[in-house]
């Protein structure tokens, strides 16, 4: 052997050593030394069985191939049709139905009023229904894949089904239909093969109008768009190098100036705090057609032309704070929880009373040329006091940074990336149940302080509920190579 360094213990040799074993054969001590060859031996593969490990491997949850963790389609149920043919999305669109062919994906249907459930989804290839947030994950039968693609409109498939899933499984959705609808689904086949999105360069666009505490973009700002920017900007930071800041305290955050940024740096990741637009009330149409685009700084909404006449997105991924920026619910969740006539309940039911539906920049950017990855948004408003407790002013939207920076921009899928999100909400329910029951039980001030805490907890849920993907939920940027 190499003599030791001077001063370091020696190591033993093996061949040297006597060798005991508990083994006994009515005599002496089993003993032996090693075979003085015993490189040979040692540096043979080690197999166990068939099996090279001696213990399974953990399924890993980034890979959404492994029949442990598994991947699935949800479709509307269709009466009438064959079972076999319903269990291999045969009713489907060519290219869905190429998607769940391509990743042996396993096929549920959404069923309303299933008898025992408000609805379920049933899996007609393992000849049940699943009780989803207790169904097992995996791809067998009667398992539901951790990683699942809602294919269908609001009114097809509620966003209600999304909110549910969405604290159990890793979800997305498509509404597309058409040539938008194929060249998502071939870009996604491909991942995005030859995308120019550069991952060095990120766009964050925050409009402020520096309205203080009552305007709700000065809080996005400051709580979501700033925080994020000095991450990307913090010292040892290697590869997220050329990020642009259109930062609205400072600069004029006009829809000019974000198709600007999105043209100079054709980022990777995209991420606007604004208002969304809710208006024309009184125009169905015209508000539909404008639902949710982010408001500039000189209150003109930025539409998806503005941006697809001068950039592609490419194989980017969008989160976008603003109202509405995914989609509206009918009846909204929060109807009859503000004063008749206040503005918030004039919005939210104008805005219920044009229709469920996603939103149109994300439809745009999802079936554009070279098509978005993925784009997380809301559907409903958010408030500020569910980013800002409101009795010490915590603020609570740090874990939009951690989905972003830590897991986005780390190649996690963007399902993966967003869970953590979603992780409070059952907390906040079981908080809310108990502060109801505290409310039915008790008198006068205590009742006051429980009605309180029940409607924090009920508001809050439901705003971390109603942040969905739109995409295949395992997009994910792909970090540089080093």
């Amino acid at each position: 052997m190499t003599p030791p360094a001077t001063g370091a213990p020696a190591a033993p040799d093996p061949a040297g050593l006597p060798v005991a074993t508990d083994a006994f054969t009515g005599g002496a001590p089993v003993t032996g030394r090693f075979a003085t060859d015993h490189a040979r031996w040692t540096l043979a593969s080690a197999t166990v069985g068939e099996h090279p490990m001696l213990v399974p491997a953990e399924a890993d949850p980034w890979e959404w191939r492994d029949e442990r963790i598994g991947w699935g389609v949800v479709l509307p149920d269709v009466p009438g049709l064959d079972p076999a043919a319903l269990a291999r999305a045969e009713d489907a669109p060519e290219p869905i139905h190429r998607l769940v062919q391509d990743r042996h994906g396993r096929v549920l249907r959404y069923r309303a009023d299933s008898g025992y459930a408000d609805w379920t989804l049933r899996d007609y290839a393992g000849g049940g229904d699943l009780l989803t947030a207790a169904s097992p994950p995996g791809s067998g039968p009667l398992q539901l894949p951790m990683y699942l693609l809602i294919y269908g409109t609001p009114a097809e498939i509620p966003w209600q089904i999304q909110y549910a899933l969405n604290p159990v499984r890793l979800v997305g959705r498509l509404d597309l239909t058409g040539e938008p609808l194929a060249r998502y689904v071939d870009a996604l086949l491909n991942d995005w093969a030859g995308s120019g999105a550069r991952y060095e360069a990120p766009v964050i666009w925050s409009v402020d109008h520096g309205g203080g505490e009552q305007d709700i973009t000065t809080l996005m700002r400051d709580s979501i768009a700033a925080p994020l920017h000095a991450l990307f900007t913090e010292e040892g930071e290697q590869d997220i190098t050329a990020p642009e800041f259109v930062d609205g305290s400072a600069v004029e955050a006009t829809g000019a100036a974000l198709a600007d940024a999105l043209a100079r740096n054709s980022p990777a990741l995209v991420v606007t705090t604004s208002h969304g637009m809710t208006g024309p009330l009184d125009d169905p149409e015209k508000l539909r057609a404008g639902l949710g685009l982010p408001v500039g700084q000189d209150l003109a909404p930025v539409g998806p032309g503005e941006l697809l006449a001068r950039w592609q997105p490419d194989g980017a991924i969008w989160f976008a704070r603003a109202c509405c920026s995914a989609g509206a619910d009918s009846p909204s969740a929060y109807h009859g929880l503000f004063e008749a006539e206040s503005p918030v309940a004039r919005v939210l039911d104008g805005v219920a009373a044009a229709g469920a539906g996603v939103a149109p920049l994300p439809r745009a950017l999802l079936g554009a040329d070279r098509p978005l990855r993925a784009f997380v948004g809301q559907v409903e408003p958010t408030f500020n006091w569910t980013m800002s407790f409101p009795p010490n002013r915590q603020e609570l939207t740090g874990a939009i940074g951690t989905a972003l920076r830590d897991r986005l921009c780390n190649g996690r899928p963007v399902g993966l990336a967003m869970a953590p999100y979603f992780d409070p909400i059952g907390s906040l329910l079981l908080r809310y149940t108990r502060a109801v029951g505290t409310y039915g039980s008790s008198v006068r001030e205590a009742a006051r302080t429980a009605l309180d805490l029940a409607l924090y907890s009920k508001v809050t849920a439901y705003d971390r509920a109603a942040t969905v993907i739109l995409g295949d939920p395992t997009a994910a940027v792909p970090r540089p190579a080093r």
